[in-house]
């Protein structure tokens, strides 16, 4: 099989984008699905069965389910390993087989005692004993074993995630309630805000105390927003007080954000912000770089702040919340925010904490937008490898894209690729998802930024230029064909406006044309 072996990477590949059916093809294609003596091939077996599992329903999904389990039994006789074992034990459960979903649970226990030496962490060790004991409806031990293994590794917040999901399952097919999982999860995730109108040479007690007793009650680990002069610092001061983790996200950059938002509200906001931005967990400059921001870079940043927020506690299976500080009139930026956050019926928390302006005598004045907005810009490369010629692919581009809902700027062919752009995420998100599930060689690029609009004499209308469009297509570059690759910040902004809809799941970094920081790259498909 050493020949097969070297498939697999690019196999779980596709996988991790959602490209479940080309993944499946080629591990057919390869012969990996007749290989019954390679417990590493009958292990992805099993994660591309119970994938696809996952996005049907009824009898159909207990079928795929039952057959993921045996490929993962059929690997764990060979390796003798509890990882492919558990797998097993909770897919028959899922498929409906609760004898022999416990049969195999009774045997995990008895391999994590017979072997104590295997080469996994005491978290995965304890974690699946906690597994394997509520299959045999242990709920109790289980819970005690679950907070031992968490003990083990308190700060291991993605592996916890991924037990507590597994777990929900069990418990969800077994009908029990799963209210006690709520205590084990892990912290909450904080997207924050607020006017800028306080001295920096008197602390605000009452709201300063209620800051402090919000992230306590809220049991917040991570906070995400920007760092004006003012509320914003207020959190953020807060928040490395009790030890969260905070991520700064600056439109422009350090200095040119601090130019508009710290610097004309005097010298000891500036020494707080300094001591806090050495402080943080993680700074983002948000593009355009090195320029005054004006409200469409301030706009950008809070929406990919909020999605952030969003996207780190989905990932860590836990919670995002929103803090606001406003005065009473709830300035422009707050209002937005606290709109976009809850818009369209969606029911996240959101906590708004009163606090009135104070005379500081400063005024922060944004840079005029000019002509630039945000959009969601798609880069389409035009392949002809499939055996159509380059106007007969052009064409059915076109048709697809026609089906669906008007760009901002139109269709253009760059002579390489296509590129688009949409007014938002979500719109864009549609397009190069129909693009990949109608033509399955196609590959899809895209990112969400500010963009320079100008005027283009040649169609009469209006032509996006700029950084977002040079992401665009570096994100295609990276894309596999049958998948769409985003941007973070694409897939970020996604997350406030559609999580259900679509998913999107980190894949990698790619190196920014116009900056010496890694831009994380998403793989996008529909939701299940």
């Amino acid at each position: 099989m050493n020949e097969l072996g070297a498939g697999l990477p690019a196999i779980m590949a596709y996988a991790r984008v959602g490209s479940l059916e080309r993944a499946w093809a080629m591990f057919q294609a390869a012969g990996y699905d007749r290989a019954g003596d390679d417990p590493a091939a009958l292990a992805i077996k099993g994660r591309l069965l119970k994938d696809r599992a996952q996005r049907l329903a009824g009898l159909e999904r207990a079928a795929l389910y039952a057959e993921a389990a045996r490929a993962y039994a059929a690997s764990a006789g060979i390796s003798g390993a509890t990882y492919p074992l558990i797998n097993a034990a909770t897919l028959l459960l899922l498929a409906g087989d609760v004898a022999r979903s416990a049969d195999l649970a009774r045997q995990v226990l008895a391999r994590i005692e017979e072997h104590p030496d295997e080469p996994e962490t005491p978290y995965y060790r304890a974690a699946t004993g906690a597994e394997a004991l509520l299959l045999l409806g242990r709920e109790t031990d289980a819970e005690i074993a679950l907070s031992e293994a968490i003990s083990l590794a308190p700060r291991a917040w993605e592996d916890h995630a991924s037990t507590l999901r597994q777990i929900a399952l069990i418990l969800a097919a077994q009908k029990r309630e799963a209210a006690w999982l709520d205590q084990l999860r892990p912290p909450r995730s904080l997207h924050f805000g607020g006017h800028m109108s306080f001295r920096a040479d008197t602390r605000p007690e009452p709201l300063t105390r209620n800051i402090a007793a919000l992230l306590a009650e809220e049991r917040i680990g991570f906070g995400f927003g920007a760092l004006a002069a003012g509320a914003d610092i207020l959190v953020a001061e807060a928040l490395l007080e009790a030890g969260a983790e905070l991520q700064l996200l600056l439109p422009g950059g350090i200095e040119a954000f601090a130019a508009l938002s710290v610097d004309p509200f005097g010298a000891g906001w500036r020494r707080r912000f300094d001591l806090v931005l050495g402080r943080a967990a993680g700074v983002r400059a948000v593009a355009p770089f090195g320029r005054r921001p004006d409200q469409a870079m301030i706009d950008l940043a809070d929406e990919i702040a909020m999605g952030t927020a969003l996207g780190n506690a989905r990932r860590l299976a836990s919670e995002a919340v929103q803090l606001l500080v406003l005065d009473n009139a709830a300035g422009e930026m707050g209002s937005r925010s606290a709109a976009i956050w809850t818009g369209g019926g969606k029911k996240r928390r959101q906590h708004i904490l009163i606090a009135a302006r104070e005379d500081i005598g400063a005024l922060s004045v944004a840079a005029p937008a000019g002509a630039q907005r945000s959009l969601a810009t798609l880069a389409i490369p035009v392949s002809t490898t499939g055996g159509s010629d380059e106007a007969e692919r052009l064409r059915e581009i076109k048709a697809v894209l026609d089906q669906g809902a008007a760009p901002a700027i139109p269709a253009s062919f760059t002579g390489e690729m296509v590129l688009v752009s949409y007014d938002g995420p979500d719109t864009a998100a549609e397009a190069a998802t129909a693009l990949s599930e109608g033509l399955d060689d196609i590959a899809v690029g895209g990112h969400y930024g500010v963009c320079a609009l100008t005027f283009d004499p040649f169609n009469g209308g209006a032509k996006a230029t700029g950084r977002t469009l040079t992401l665009a297509r570096a994100a295609a570059g990276s894309a596999l064909p049958g998948a769409v690759c985003v941007s973070e910040d694409f897939a970020m902004a996604l997350e406030v406006i559609d999580p259900a809809r679509f998913q999107a799941s980190f894949i990698g970094e790619l190196v920014d044309p116009e900056d010496t920081a890694p831009i994380g790259l998403y793989g996008l498909r529909r939701g299940l």
